[in-house]
């Protein structure tokens, strides 16, 4: 309890019986008066509520300023409780602010049972509950969700004929909402408007919160534009738009997406997060929305956040959705200048589109062709995707055919390019074309890499003679380099094949590194494997 308020209310001139006697200097007209001076004027002071000769104005005066102040609810509960208790101790009566002002206290706790039980006390103390008390009653509940609390109190304003404000309707909104109740928030929304109060932009923004986690984006849209053409400043809350456009996203509502985004972050400048953004990135991309890929890649940038590869690659999917690989190649290149090379994952939406289709793949590298000729400068990761798809198609002669047309592009191969063309010997177990590729690799300078001796080991168990497995296994330990379970598990499954005794060894050492054997492995040695 605020013991300067008790202090001034105990020590006032009532509790002494009397007025208090002027004996100090006051100062009024710019003039000093002693004691001897005939006429005294008391100071002024501005009166609160009640009138002051009322001992419990000062009491809710200290309730109204403990309700105001920003401490934590349940501080301020136990300081409102102790002057509660003050005034029962100087068996005063309390009236309705006092009342309103424990509920409030008991509500901003959320201890909704005390909340109620004061309502009845107050209703059994003859204290009439107005709109405003009906209106903390409906409030309170919103913490706990309690529907049938609110329910049992809308229907006793309405026995008692207490309208329903604007700010009524709101905490009902707004607790169907936290209850997840979206059917029953419609209909009261519906009813709030039958009975001729306008919903606020709160109760919008409350009932769109509430599609938000239900993930109702049909719903979220329609409550946005009716709030639209109510008239209400949709504009002073934006961020209306920006949950509107997080439910669409998560609905893959192109249309909904691309409205809000234009509203919330064209016309409003709000700044999305990141996750937000990807999340709208992934939409475009799958929609084939170019346009809205690039904007919001911008907007990335705008706010901060540097390039990543996975910013790309949804711009290059949604340039493939309209089937226009030559922009989905270009983005390779806007990549490598931002400062970002491509990797061979960053070209899986081509690669992907590309999908063994023999011809789709040929068109693919005439659009290189095309390009080159353009004066334009062929990425070299827009290459090895073409390489990688006839791989893909498991067409070796293309896949040598492509390789050998890098000169003429302007590119120069790099591992992964090798690498692709590793892939191919391996769909088509060309085990001498493989060791050619690598013997062109090492003439050009280029390192193996863990990829490379992963396909060279994959490549050799291929054969019928897997002895160069072991020593593409050996050479990749000499370089400090642990093998992959993948190559574990595919040469434990080629000596299992071939009852090789090694295959115990093999599982001794995966173990060696941490990998864990599981059943399945061990029971190839029992088991007709196949290759």
């Amino acid at each position: 309890m605020n013991r300067l308020v008790l202090a001034k209310v105990l020590t006032s001139p009532l509790r002494q019986g009397g007025a208090k006697q002027w004996t100090s200097k006051v100062r009024f007209n710019s003039t000093v008066a002693s004691e001897s001076t005939s006429v005294e004027k008391p100071v002024k002071k501005m009166v609160k509520y009640m009138h002051p000769t009322a001992p419990l104005s000062s009491f809710n005066a200290a309730l109204t300023s403990q309700l105001r102040t920003r401490g934590a609810p349940k501080r301020v509960l136990e300081n409102v409780l102790k002057i509660v208790q003050e005034i029962k101790r100087q068996n005063l009566r309390m009236d309705l602010n006092s009342y309103n002002a424990l509920l409030s206290a008991y509500g901003r706790a959320k201890e909704t049972r005390s909340v109620m039980s004061t309502f009845e006390e107050m209703k059994q103390n003859d204290i009439e509950p107005t709109q405003d008390t009906y209106n903390i009653l409906l409030e309170s509940f919103i913490g706990s969700a309690d529907v049938r609390g609110q329910t049992r109190v809308k229907n006793e304003m309405k026995e008692k004929k207490i309208p329903l404000t604007s700010q009524s309707y709101y905490y009902i909104l707004h607790c169907l909402c936290r209850a997840d109740e979206l059917e029953y928030a419609l209909d009261t929304l519906d009813e709030m408007k039958q009975t001729g109060v306008q919903p606020n932009l709160h109760s919008y923004a409350i009932m769109i919160g509430g599609c938000l986690r239900l993930c109702d984006s049909e719903t979220a849209f329609d409550l946005l534009k009716e709030a639209e053409s109510s008239g209400l400043a949709v504009e002073s809350s934006p961020r209306v738009y920006m949950d509107v456009m997080r439910v669409g996203a998560t609905n893959d509502k192109l249309d909904i997406v691309s409205y809000c985004w234009d509203k919330a972050v064209g016309k409003y400048s709000l700044r999305p997060d990141e996750g937000t953004c990807l999340n709208v990135l992934r939409v475009a991309a799958k929609m084939g929305d170019a346009k809205l890929a690039t904007d919001v890649i911008r907007q990335l940038s705008t706010s901060g956040y540097p390039y990543k590869e996975h910013y790309f690659t949804p711009l290059m999917e949604a340039f493939t959705v309209k089937n226009d690989l030559k922009n989905a190649f270009n983005v390779l290149d806007i990549m490598r200048v931002s400062g970002i090379p491509p990797s061979m994952r960053a070209t899986l939406p081509i690669r992907k589109h590309l999908d063994r289709d023999v011809e789709a793949i040929d068109q693919a590298y005439y659009l290189l062709e095309e390009m080159r000729k353009e004066g334009k400068t062929v990425d070299i990761s827009a290459f090895n995707v073409v390489v990688g798809a006839c791989a893909d198609a498991k067409d070796v002669e293309r896949t040598i055919a492509t390789y050998r047309e890098a000169s003429n592009l302007g590119v120069v191969p790099n591992v992964d390019t090798y690498n692709a063309v590793l892939e191919a010997c391996i769909q088509t177990r060309m085990k001498d074309m493989g060791v050619v590729v690598v013997d062109e690799m090492k003439k050009a300078g280029i390192n193996p890499n863990l990829d490379t001796y992963s396909k060279m080991i994959s490549l050799a168990c291929t054969q019928r003679s897997y002895e160069d497995a072991f020593t593409y296994l050996e050479e990749m330990k000499s370089y400090d380099i642990v093998p992959p379970e993948s190559c574990y598990a595919r040469l434990a499954n080629k000596l299992a094949y071939e009852k090789d005794p090694r295959f115990h060894m093999v599982l001794e050492e995966m173990e060696t590194f941490g990998y864990k054997v599981t059943p399945r492995i061990r029971r190839m040695w029992n088991t007709e494997s196949t290759f």
